[in-house]
């Protein structure tokens, strides 16, 4: 049952789950109704046999008795009347059931003067139950038992015994036995039964098929706007659902177009507004770099000179020269920013050696990890470290992370890790300096956001680094994954497939949990 109720199109199809429901339930309460009923027709039917039965007895002893009585009383006589009783199955009256007699003497009597015990159609003795025999030796009233009745040829059949006594002139008491055959009644309980099946199927079918026809109705208004949702998604917002009436399927087909409409010009105005503003960033920096690069050639000029001029002139030079790089560098990451936002970036894919690319970098911010008294370990588990990508942007995205580490690591050891499977990379930068608070992790990519706005940029930083460096992992369909705990340092995993374009399936390194 668990692995059906985890059956894909069971769980995705609310048509199949609620048929399937309600196949389930109505079988069982098919079966319970049908039990019910077929245990009482059938018992009915049984009981009533069995009241026939002992009527028909008593009538038929009465018979017997007058026989016996007003006949005569020679042996020839006894025994004549004796098989006229067992084999009088249709004298009494025309509602008499086939029977069968036997005419034994009883217990009690020992010594008869004639021996007249006789049965009918060659029925067996064995077909009398003991109980019942011992039963009516001590009885005054007729008695009864359900038995099988058995023939000397081996048949058997299911039926009912009634046992009672009469007094045989000369010969003294006798019990006679009337075997009631329950054939018929069995025949009639299985037709019943087979009836009640065939009605229990078709009732079954019928609220089947009444069940899918209401689901129809109350479900497809739901499947169609399920339908347009995902059109949505993919971005037409031009689908409506049709609407007719004005029942409450009417009213929720009203309320999702009016959505979808709101929707609708919702997204068209951010998508003006998004266009406007990456227009605004694209031209700015095109028209910043223009008087900039007049700026940084005076500024060039004055930081050539700096030596000639006073103390604080010549540290308002290098101030001077400092702070246009920075800018530059900030113009540099807008124009890459609007690159990506206009999807623009394009890629140069070369095949590279990640182990020797990530030691370069380390190798090139040793000045930096130096003066910040960190050490950088670097472990490299990867054979094969070749991969094809865009050089410059995995470098980039190296040096970044391997600043941030540096900076956040406080003369605590930064750990870099390279593993790699048959179809990716990974590289593992892990520090354990100040950290991030594990509740402002998803914010870490976002542009110009800071983890701690108190703290100084001490390398002149744009705010703009971990956003390219993410947007750069996605156009090589790698991945680029944060952890931090705050005072326990951060981890950031960069994943890249190993060929161009190609897909990852399992990471060689897990991000932290925790």
């Amino acid at each position: 049952m668990r692995r059906f109720l985890t059956f894909k199109g069971f769980r995705t199809s609310l048509t199949l789950r609620v048929l399937s429901t309600t196949l389930v339930l109505t079988t069982i309460v098919l079966w319970v109704v049908g039990s019910a009923l077929f245990n009482r027709i059938s018992t009915g039917v049984v009981n009533e046999k069995i009241k026939s039965s002992l009527s028909e007895s008593t009538l038929a002893v009465f018979s017997a008795q007058f026989r016996f009585s007003s006949g005569g009383t020679t042996d020839e006589s006894l025994k004549k009347i004796a098989q006229e009783v067992v084999n009088a199955k249709k004298s009494i009256r025309a509602t008499d059931s086939g029977r069968e007699v036997i005419l034994i003497r009883s217990a009690k009597n020992l010594d008869p003067a004639v021996a007249i015990d006789t049965v009918s159609n060659r029925v067996s003795y064995d077909s009398i139950p003991n109980d019942l025999r011992e039963r009516l030796l001590n009885s005054s009233e007729p008695l009864w038992a359900r038995s099988t009745i058995q023939y000397v040829n081996g048949n058997k059949v299911p039926g009912i015994v009634v046992g009672d006594k009469i007094s045989i002139p000369r010969v003294g008491p006798y019990d006679i036995y009337f075997l009631f055959s329950f054939e018929s009644q069995a025949h009639t309980i299985d037709l019943i039964k087979r009836y009640l099946f065939l009605a229990g199927f078709i009732l079954l079918f019928l609220i089947i098929g009444i069940t899918w026809l209401v689901i129809r109705q109350v479900i497809s208004p739901v499947q169609a706007a399920a339908r347009i949702a995902e059109q949505f998604t993919a971005g037409d917002f031009a689908k409506r659902m049709s609407v007719a009436g004005s029942d409450e399927i009417s009213r929720l087909g009203n309320s999702f177009n009016a959505m979808a409409f709101s929707l609708e010009q919702q997204i068209k105005r951010l998508e003006n507004l998004s266009q406007v503003q990456q227009r605004f960033v694209s031209d700015v920096s095109h028209e910043l770099r223009t008087p900039l690069t007049t700026i940084r050639m005076a500024s060039d000029l004055i930081y050539a000179y700096r030596d000639k001029f006073e103390p604080n002139i010549s540290r308002s030079a290098e101030l001077l020269q400092s702070q246009i790089d920075r800018f530059e560098l900030l113009l540099a990451d807008l124009l890459e920013v609007s690159r990506f936002d206009a999807t623009e970036a394009a890629m140069e894919i070369s095949e590279i050696d990640l182990n020797e690319m990530v030691s370069r970098c380390i190798a090139d911010l040793s000045l930096i990890s130096k003066e910040k008294m960190v050490v950088v370990n670097l472990q490299q588990d990867s054979a094969n470290s070749f991969v094809e990508v865009d050089a410059r942007r995995i470098e980039r995205i190296l040096r970044n992370l391997l600043t941030n580490a540096i900076d956040h690591a406080e003369e605590k050891p930064v750990d870099v890790t390279i593993k790699s499977n048959d179809s990716a990379l990974s590289v593992s930068i892990r520090d354990y300096g100040v950290g991030i608070d594990p509740n402002l992790i998803s914010r870490v990519f976002e542009r110009f956001w800071r983890a701690d706005p108190a703290r100084t940029r001490t390398r002149g930083g744009t705010g703009l680094g971990l956003s390219i460096a993410q947007e750069d992992a996605h156009l090589h369909k790698g991945t680029l994954k944060a952890w931090g705990k705050l005072n326990e340092g951060a981890q950031f995993i960069l994943t890249l497939p190993r060929r161009s374009g190609g897909k990852i399936t399992v990471e060689p390194i897990e991000i932290l949990i925790g």
